[in-house]
């Protein structure tokens, strides 16, 4: 199949479909927000079972960069209408996220027609910066 860009793929019901259709996404239970040309922002509601640290009931790393991934790759996605691979994931963590909303937002960097990069952030529910990333995603060639 050619790897070339089909399209812009900003369908909120779509994207949840896709979402949906992925067992681990499913799991986390992902939610799309919105999707632009601008990128995408996507919810999380994290629970008690995505605690590493319970005493102080600190959601793991691992949901948070799962997180960035989903959004960042979304980005990627909305924007070339293929589905992409992660090639590389930088994940930094600015401060520990509690259970309860996560919201991630992913925006498109560069564009190209084999790879692309794109940023992404996670808030928590007052608004304060947990994690951000960076993503390297490989074209495909298959339709979203």
């Amino acid at each position: 199949m050619n790897a070339s860009v089909t399209g812009a793929f900003h369908d909120l019901a779509r994207i949840q479909d896709r979402l949906d259709r992925t067992p681990f996404n499913a799991w986390l239970a992902l939610r799309a927000v919105s999707a632009s040309p601008d990128g995408v922002v996507f919810e999380l509601k994290a629970r008690q079972e995505f605690v590493s640290t319970p005493e102080r009931q600190i959601v793991h790393g691992g949901v948070l960069a799962s997180l960035l991934d989903a959004a960042a790759i979304y980005a990627v996605i909305t924007a070339t209408g293929c589905l992409q691979t992660t090639v590389d994931l930088r994940v930094d963590y600015h401060a520990t996220a509690a259970v309860g909303l996560l919201r991630a937002r992913g925006t498109l960097v560069r564009l190209g027609k084999t790879l692309s990069c794109s940023d992404a952030r996670v808030e928590d529910e007052a608004g304060k910066l947990v994690a951000s990333g960076r993503g390297t995603f490989l074209n495909i060639g298959l339709p979203a």
